[in-house]
């Protein structure tokens, strides 16, 4: 039988370690190691994410990284006392949404699920 493989790692590349670095922490995330202009790897909740050097040009891209909080406008506006800016959260029908991007210009997005709006539409639609 051949084994599912499971999401262990996610890389993100970047032009300024060290400022990517204070990103992350600053989020909360758990610096492992840091190898001096070349790498620093984190870990939540069981997921490593490494941070790569590069001298290539980033430009502003979405990562299709959801990073899911409790109480999204309380975390962002936490983030935002810290000088991490969220986009305006927006409230879905499944969640609440935002995005942050990082010092590589990578675009994280922030989800807080509300079950309770998908139960009382999926009520309505009983109805």
């Amino acid at each position: 039988m051949i084994q599912t493989p499971r999401i262990a790692m996610f890389i993100l590349m970047q032009n300024n370690l060290e400022k990517a670095i204070e990103f992350y922490t600053k989020l909360g995330f758990n610096l492992n190691f840091h190898i001096k202009d070349q790498w620093a790897e984190f870990e939540a909740h069981g997921i490593k994410m490494g941070l790569a050097v590069t001298d290539m040009e980033l430009p502003e891209r979405r990562t299709g990284i959801i990073l899911e909080v409790d109480d999204l406008h309380a975390w962002c506006k936490q983030q935002d006392e810290q000088g991490i800016s969220c986009v305006q959260p927006v409230e879905r029908l499944h969640g609440i949404m935002s995005s942050i991007t990082d010092p590589g210009n990578n675009i994280l997005e922030l989800y807080q699920p509300t079950p309770e709006k998908v139960k009382e539409a999926a009520e309505a639609i009983k109805k």
